[in-house]
């Protein structure tokens, strides 16, 4: 993809499972990051994550969701549901704060909930949770500005923040809610899988625009084409040329949107190698033809 996106290959020697340090003195984690950073990869963890990114646009991957997302994207993603967010750059700067971030162990809340049963309330949207959420509309705003008003708090205060926070999103109207993972979060990858797709990720991120096969990208890793293959199932849901399709289009939807190259240029800059399979691809993903997409946007 050249200068259109980076990623940073030294970030996948990172476990497969995200160590999540618990703040003794708090009953959940706040914390934010830049891009790129190691807590920024495809990874999981048990513990449910509020997930804000506040700058740059990319690439979201939820499970075997690929899309693309832009700033104030929020979204809940559940335990042990793989997550990473790409962003594409053009130059190399790093983004600073990207992220604010919130992490829950949701059995220590439903733990609570048998002493205080106002928190039986979350159980609907922790279990959604598992598909991973994004929000759009009211929630999207309030979410968001409840989810910054953790920072800095401590205490009851803290308490209180995080409790208006899930309050906005257990709330939140079905109207308001993306789901994103069609298998509801059945994925389990050990830390050597994690790190050989990690690897494989990189590598496809960076050469996107260019012919990929699935023989040279196991090589690449060092797999054979089975094994590669397999993984590749494993990690996302839905195997390797789905996968590479979706990113080809998600980052096909950031360039009509933020520039004015002709369709066809966008088409052959992502990947593709012929219009009829890049409007065929296109649709496929995001249920309409690229110059549509383009005049939809402009609205």
């Amino acid at each position: 993809m050249g200068a259109a996106a980076r990623s940073n290959s030294g970030e996948t020697a990172s476990p497969v499972r995200e160590l999540v340090v618990p703040d003794p003195s708090s009953s959940v984690r706040w914390h934010q990051h830049d891009w790129p950073h190691p807590l920024a990869r495809w990874h999981h963890h048990p513990e449910v994550e509020v997930h804000l990114v506040r700058e740059s646009s990319g690439t979201m991957m939820i499970g075997d969701y690929v899309g693309p997302f832009e700033p104030g994207n929020l979204c809940l993603v559940g335990s042990s549901l793989p997550h990473n967010w790409i962003s594409h750059l053009d130059d190399a700067e790093p983004v600073r704060n990207r992220d604010a971030v919130l992490q829950l162990d949701q059995d220590r809340f439903f733990a609570a909930a048998e002493e205080l049963p106002e928190l039986e309330s979350l159980r609907p949207l922790l279990d959604d949770a598992a598909r991973g959420i994004e929000f759009g509309g009211r929630t999207l705003e309030d979410g968001t500005a409840a989810l910054e008003a953790v920072q800095g708090t401590f205490g009851l205060r803290r308490l209180a923040a995080v409790t208006e926070l899930l309050s906005v999103l257990a709330e939140s109207p079905e109207s308001d809610r993306h789901y994103l993972d069609s298998h509801g979060g059945s994925y389990r990858l050990d830390v050597e899988e994690t790190e050989l797709f990690n690897r494989a990720l990189s590598y496809i991120t960076d050469h996107l625009a260019d012919r990929l096969l699935l023989r040279d990208v196991a090589d690449e890793v060092a797999l054979s084409r089975d094994a590669f293959s397999r993984l590749f199932s494993k990690a996302t849901g839905v195997g390797f040329s789905r996968t590479v399709s979706r990113m080809r289009v998600t980052e096909a939807s950031r360039l009509l949107r933020t520039t004015r190259l002709p369709v066809a240029e966008i088409c052959y800059r992502v990947g593709f190698t012929n219009l009829s399979n890049f409007n065929r691809q296109f649709r496929a993903v995001t249920g309409t033809t690229p110059s549509h997409y383009r005049r939809l946007d402009q609205h």
